[in-house]
């Protein structure tokens, strides 16, 4: 129970890191941007897209901090969708109230997306967590090390359509919700033999939010690009700004921010930045 809202942060960053790419307008097209029109882009078996990525949660039961580098690669195109994996090597700690876990060079997290190639709606995405994490007691690293699985499946009905494509500057309107999020989500130690928690089965709804789309300029570790702004605000201060970019095809950089309702903090943010990239356009 502990560590499911591990699984829900990292769909969260899988979801707004590759379902949410939408369109950028470079140089040759700054003069007659509110009629140029981006379509989806056209991603090939073997394209890749590199992030620093940081996460934090301070939300009950378990609060956490992580980072590291997320590689995305492109390892299907040949039917209707486009199967993804990503993989990382996280770094950071947990706290799960009596205890905590703190990662190693032997935890690793990998992920199985597929997504629409008519719309980039999202259709289901597949996490694990497992590897070699240590316990800690307050400031204290114990040499006690537990093997981990975590399983986390999301299946999304209807499939999630939240780009707006096409794209242009200064268009705005609602990223589409979706009616049923299914997912379920195990944790057990020692390769199987101790369940710790699940399996569970739950679900729940996604609501529109409002966006809008506007031309900007953004340097990260890969390079200065030409992007679009798409940036959306919900719930009290939360707020979600994605920038895009066509030369890369996917996002430059992007930052989600989940403040407590009625102020006190912050509940959760993730900040991603492009290091390196495969794509063609």
């Amino acid at each position: 129970m502990k560590l499911k809202i591990i699984g829900v942060s990292v769909c969260i960053l899988l979801i707004s890191t590759i379902a949410i790419p939408v369109a950028s307008i470079t140089d040759i097209h700054r003069s007659r941007a509110t009629s140029y029109i981006v379509e989806v882009p056209i991603w090939e078996k073997g394209d890749e897209w590199t992030y620093i990525f940081t996460e934090s949660s301070k939300d009950y039961p378990a609060t956490y901090s992580i980072s590291g580098n997320l590689k995305f690669k492109v390892m299907d195109d040949s039917g209707d969708s486009y199967i993804l994996k990503a993989t990382t090597r996280p770094r950071g700690a947990f706290d799960l109230g009596d205890f905590g876990l703190k990662t190693t060079l032997f935890t690793s997290l990998t992920m199985r997306l597929q997504i629409r190639k008519a719309d980039f709606g999202l259709e289901s995405c597949n996490y694990k967590l497992k590897g070699i994490l240590l316990v800690t007691i307050g400031p204290f690293t114990l040499p006690i090390p537990l093997q981990i699985v975590a399983h986390y499946n999301v299946e999304f009905d209807p499939t999630w359509v939240i780009m707006p494509f096409p794209l242009f500057d200064g268009k705005f309107g609602n990223l589409s919700g979706t009616e049923f999020v299914h997912t379920n989500f195990f944790l057990h130690m020692f390769w199987g033999l101790i369940p710790f928690y699940g399996p569970e089965d739950i679900s729940w709804p996604i609501t529109s939010v409002p966006y809008i789309c506007s031309e900007d300029q953004i340097t990260v570790e890969a390079n200065t690009f030409d992007v679009y702004n798409v940036s959306a605000e919900w719930m009290e201060g939360s707020r979600f700004v994605s920038y895009y970019s066509e030369e890369v095809g996917n996002v430059a950089k992007e930052i989600i921010y989940i403040p407590y309702h009625g102020g006190g903090g912050v509940r959760y943010s993730l900040t991603l930045e492009l290091k390196d990239w495969s794509y063609t356009p």
